[in-house]
């Protein structure tokens, strides 16, 4: 056996260990979340706090499993089933040895890139547009709770019931929202969690108006309009944005596509091409170089595009 067939084996099965790893660990920050949640909601939030100090949030033990249910909830799954997203990173370890196998190192590597740039932007792309669809819901849903307000209810009361009012996407949001409050959670802490979640700048400006008249007082409803006047000025200058730069946009995004459908053309037409560039060195280097140029230019104009949309929380 080659040493490099002896390294090839040894990162499998390295990946493998660390899926096996990942899975069992997450399986007990199931286990500490069931836990937590349980004693919220039978003695309070002190009695859960009694036990974690730190107050750990869910999957904090796992950071990988943490960030692949934020990325779920943003795309509008709340009730995350662990056991899948467990499932999910094993099958991506191990997708990993099987592509090298199969294609090859530049191949098999090329195709994990390729296929976790486009997931990747897929993903985020619809996660962007559930977003701009709460974002657009949020003003007449302020509406509805002001008006819940000035009737007498508390400030819980009127998000859940203008939240079961309500159309989708912003009520399964603010439903789960209600349902957290209901087992002994401060509406600000949730509402600032959902907001860093979600991304949702202006749902960070209502918790903190939650946090303000929870401990001083004052009247949430001034604040609240105010709010829906500031979101429905910033929408119309979006719009007018995003219509003076679309032809920028579009050339961008033909600037990074094109240069990754010659590659792949190539790739499909005369396979031995590149494989000829892989076995020589200063070839083998050149593609490398390209692939990380090509993919420093993506990023460039992903985040070039961003910047004509809201910035991250």
């Amino acid at each position: 056996m080659s040493v490099v067939s002896l390294i090839f084996w040894l990162v499998a099965l390295v990946l493998v260990a660390i899926g096996f790893l990942l899975w069992a660990r997450s399986g007990r920050g199931d286990q500490h979340r069931d836990v937590m949640m349980r004693l919220r909601a039978s003695g309070g939030v002190n009695a859960a706090l009694a036990i974690d100090p730190a107050g750990v949030d869910r999957e904090s033990r796992n950071p990988l499993t943490r960030w692949l249910t934020r990325w779920l909830m943003r795309l509008g799954y709340d009730d995350v089933d662990p056991q899948r997203i467990r499932l999910v990173m094993l099958g991506v370890v191990l997708s990993v040895p099987v592509c090298l196998m199969l294609f090859g190192v530049f191949g098999g590597l090329s195709l994990l890139g390729f296929a976790f740039a486009v997931t990747y932007a897929l993903l985020s792309r619809k996660a962007a547009q559930r977003r701009a669809q709460i974002q657009a819901q949020l003003p007449d849903f302020l509406d509805g709770v002001t008006r819940m307000l000035s009737a007498g209810n508390t400030l819980e009361e009127s998000l859940s019931q203008t939240a079961r009012e309500s159309a989708e996407p912003i009520r399964p949001l603010f439903i789960s929202i209600g349902r957290q409050v209901r087992l002994g959670a401060p509406v600000d802490e949730v509402l600032g969690e959902a907001a860093q979640v979600h991304r949702l700048r202006d749902l960070q400006v209502i918790a903190l108006a939650a946090s303000i008249n929870r401990r001083y007082g004052g009247s949430l409803r001034t604040i609240f309009r105010s709010l829906i006047q500031a979101i429905r000025s910033r929408e119309a200058a979006q719009r007018e944005l995003r219509a003076l730069t679309a032809e920028t946009r579009f050339s961008a995004m033909v600037l990074a596509l094109i240069p990754v459908g010659l590659t792949l053309y190539i790739l499909l037409q005369n396979p031995q091409y590149y494989s000829d560039m892989w076995a020589d060195g200063s070839g083998r280097a050149t593609l490398i170089f390209s692939v990380l140029l090509q993919i420093t230019g993506i990023l460039v104009i992903w985040r070039m595009m961003r910047s004509t949309e809201d910035a991250d929380l």
